[in-house]
């Protein structure tokens, strides 16, 4: 489908504008807003101690969920001269969706497990192997339990350590929040929880007919636990899927304004 002149409100960060730039080569009239921002974790020192040890093959994997994660054991890896992707004799890594996936590659990081399933922590879960063993799951600060409570039942000893932390953005202008409520926005796209909440605490009103997009399950749920009514849920949690849930959604509206 094509996106000339649709009208988007894209989530970015500070590293990540891609996808907002390819929407809107193609035409889009985008709106990029920076809701969330990427930090260092509160223990820097804690994470520096789990990278080395992962490094001198103390775990029998690594669970990975976020690229963030991975990105902050690598420049600590860089730091003291060496490679995250290490030999690791016996030490396997297990990560969700293409993107992070993509990122460990780029690393040097060795892929052993993908759920084909969910492509979230429960994913991972489903599809692990029973323990026992050492794990090691780096996350955000906003991380829920469900990883680590769920190796652990299955007979695997734990540790997680802080990554990397998740905080408040710029947020949206004055004039986009006006833009939202006024109707001049076709379609917003979220990407995470964190996200969705902030969208929705700095635009409480929305007008009717503008579309909600959810990159998956995991943020239709943060969606919808922040009050927001979401029309389209992405198959798979990459910006493909989203891209194709948007064009979903786009189709079915105007077919419904026809």
């Amino acid at each position: 489908m094509t996106l000339a002149g649709r009208r988007l409100l894209v989530p970015v960060t500070a590293e990540r504008t891609a996808f907002a730039d390819e929407l809107a080569a193609e035409g889009a009239r985008v709106t990029s807003v920076a809701f969330i921002a990427i930090g260092g974790p509160e223990d820097q020192r804690a994470l520096e101690t789990a990278t080395l040890a992962w490094l001198d093959g103390r775990y029998d994997w690594m669970a990975v969920t976020s690229r963030n994660a991975v990105l902050a054991m690598d420049r600590i890896a860089r730091s003291h001269g060496r490679s995250l992707g290490e030999p690791q004799p016996g030490a396997r890594v297990a990560t969700v969706g293409e993107a992070t996936r993509g990122v460990c590659a780029s690393v040097g990081l060795a892929i052993d497990l993908v759920p084909t399933g969910r492509h979230d922590a429960r994913g991972i879960v489903a599809e692990m192997p029973d323990g026992p063993g050492r794990v090691l799951a780096p996350l955000g600060n906003l991380a829920s339990p469900v990883l680590r409570r769920g190796l652990e039942r299955k007979g695997w000893s734990v540790e997680t350590v802080e990554a990397y932390r998740t905080v408040d953005g710029p947020g949206p202008d004055d004039a986009t929040v006006a833009a939202v409520a006024a109707g001049a926005i076709d379609a917003v796209l979220l990407t995470s929880g964190s996200v969705a909440e902030r969208f929705s605490a700095a635009c409480p009103e929305i007008a009717p007919g503008t579309l909600i997009i959810a990159i998956g399950r995991t943020t239709e749920a943060g969606a919808r636990a922040a009050g927001l009514t979401v029309d389209a849920v992405a198959q798979t949690p990459t910006y493909a899927g989203i891209r194709a849930a948007l064009d979903a959604a786009l189709a079915a509206a105007d077919t419904t304004d026809a």
